[in-house]
């Protein structure tokens, strides 16, 4: 066999995993055969599989047997390597003059930033590339950030990323191309940087239905009520696209007026069969507390796939129908629709809004007896708010102690609700503080662990909580919400006093806060 093909096959060999046969006919090959390209094939075979150690062996033996390693070989080991002598490896890349090759830099990057004290050494030799960044530069700069607690840097790189391929079109007057245009709206709309996708929006001379449509689906996604607003605006007749888009956003908003309207439109336009359109539709009249038009939606479809299923499912919960969810599952099973992990989150949550705590815990018992499923951390904790709500908090606990996952500030607030509900003030003490470990700057955190102070009588406790959260206020954006009334969309943020009825709203809470404590609800009468 001659050299070319006894290197070809070792490539091919290792390709298919078969690595342990690819080093069999590597040690078979003459000296004169093993070439740097020989030694390369066979160290990016062991590092593609996985098996660094050996990876790393074969480059020490490559380089005593006097064989000069190239940008492949060195791009190689340092993947293998993953940040172990990551400075020895650049050494001696900056020795055979292939440290500034594309394979050999995105390699160091990478390796470098694989190490908590490397991620500024990897920033360094980021920067220096200048124009010769690739994707895999700028993937493996951001995962370091990620990896190591520095999720804002990595955010602000990720953006800069976007503005480099925006101005990389403009170089190239591509930004005058409208289908280049509507492709850089979409991707700002995808990483939910709505502001300068709608500068492009703004700026293009003539818009097709692809540009209306896709910043209508972008502020679907994050601003509801400017998509309704675009949608007055819209030069061209809307498709279904954009009738989904729209659903989505009257749902977000619980505008059942405005969906009504755009049902109708939908029926005009004979786009009832579409099934995205009706899945909108289910989900749409759902959160706006129409489950008899949901089901109607529902039942009406000719075809349904598992979403169609979930929402319905959703809608149920949603709106406190427990029973009829657990029955809707039933169907669902009947028709051979095999359950995923979603559908279990909907069917558990909707045993928890309707009390249905041992019909839930059930369910979750099932995923895996029954169905073969391992539940997620989202099922846990769903699973840990629905006992935590009926009051068996210790059960809640216990889980979360033996739960596969680390509990995330959503199982912590489960946890840290009931506590309140039900004056376990210890157990809420110790959710709010690793609720504040994860997220420092939540508000509702402050508010709630400040109410189970109170509850307590704990009122110094009560003005240290009460002092951060009114810190933390000063630093964050106020959040704003919206309500349909009188066939209007109204907003408002949190404290808003510009309402005319501000006084009389406060008055009907105290009213209602009163009547709470005087029924026994456990909950104490402190308003922020």
């Amino acid at each position: 066999m001659s050299q070319k093909h006894a290197t070809t096959l070792i490539k091919v060999l290792c390709a298919r995993g078969a690595v342990s046969h690819a080093r069999a006919l590597f040690d078979e090959m003459p000296e004169p055969y093993r070439d740097v390209v020989a030694w390369t094939a066979m160290l990016s075979g062991y590092a593609s599989n996985g098996l660094h150690r050996e990876a790393l062996d074969v480059f020490r033996r490559m380089v005593a047997a006097g064989a000069c390693p190239n940008e492949f070989t060195l791009s190689s080991v340092l993947t293998a390597c993953r940040g172990r002598s990551s400075t020895l490896l650049h050494a001696v890349a900056v020795r055979r003059g292939v440290d500034r090759m594309t394979y050999v830099v995105n390699a160091l990057i990478d390796a470098y930033a694989s190490l908590a004290e490397g991620v500024a050494d990897a920033r360094r030799l980021f920067d220096a590339s200048g124009s010769g960044r690739t994707a895999a530069s700028w993937t493996s700069m951001i995962a370091g950030y990620a990896r190591w607690g520095q999720e804002r840097t990595g955010l602000q790189l990720f953006q800069t990323m976007l503005k480099q391929l925006h101005l990389q079109c403009i170089r190239k007057a591509l930004d005058a191309n409208v289908a280049v245009v509507n492709s850089l709206i979409n991707m700002y709309c995808t990483c939910a940087n709505i502001l300068d996708a709608r500068m492009l929006f703004d700026e293009i001379p003539e818009r097709n239905l692809i540009t209306w449509n896709t910043m209508i689906a972008g502020y679907s996604q994050c601003n509801p009520i400017m998509a309704l607003q675009l949608l007055l605006e819209m030069n061209d007749k809307p498709d279904c696209f954009t009738l989904t888009s729209i659903t989505s956003a009257c749902a977000d908003l619980a505008a059942l007026r405005c969906g009504k309207q755009v049902h109708g439109a939908v029926l005009r336009r004979n786009y009832g069969d579409d099934l995205q359109m009706c899945n909108a539709l289910v989900d749409m009249y759902s959160k706006c507390g129409s489950i008899e038009n949901a089901k109607k939606v529902f039942n009406g479809m000719g075809c349904k796939d598992k979403f169609s299923w979930t929402s319905m499912l959703a809608g149920y919960g949603m709106n406190g129908y427990g029973n009829e969810a657990i029955q809707l599952f039933s169907y669902m099973i009947h028709a051979g629709v095999h359950p995923d992990h979603v559908v279990f989150l909907g069917l558990i949550n909707s045993c928890n809004h309707a009390g249905l705590v041992d019909e839930g815990w059930n369910f979750f018992r099932s995923m895996i007896s029954e169905y073969n499923l391992q539940p997620n951390k989202e099922v846990y904790g769903c699973v840990i708010n629905l006992l935590a709500r009926a009051g068996r908090l210790r059960e809640a606990f216990d889980l979360i102690d033996t739960m596969p996952f680390t509990p995330d500030d959503y199982v912590w607030g489960a946890l840290l609700g009931a506590s309140k509900m039900h004056n376990d003030v210890e157990l809420g003490k110790l959710a709010a503080r690793k609720i504040i470990e994860i997220n420092p700057d939540g508000v509702k955190n402050y508010i709630m662990l400040a109410n189970i102070y109170a509850a307590g009588s704990k009122w110094s406790e009560y003005a240290v909580t009460r002092s951060l959260l009114r810190d933390i206020r000063r630093r964050k954006e106020a959040g704003i919400s919206w309500i349909e009334v009188a066939d209007k969309m109204c907003s408002f943020t949190t404290a808003d006093s510009s309402s005319p009825q501000v006084c009389l709203a406060d008055e009907v809470l105290l009213v209602l806060a009163q009547h709470m404590d005087d029924v026994g609800t456990g909950i104490p009468h402190v308003i922020f």
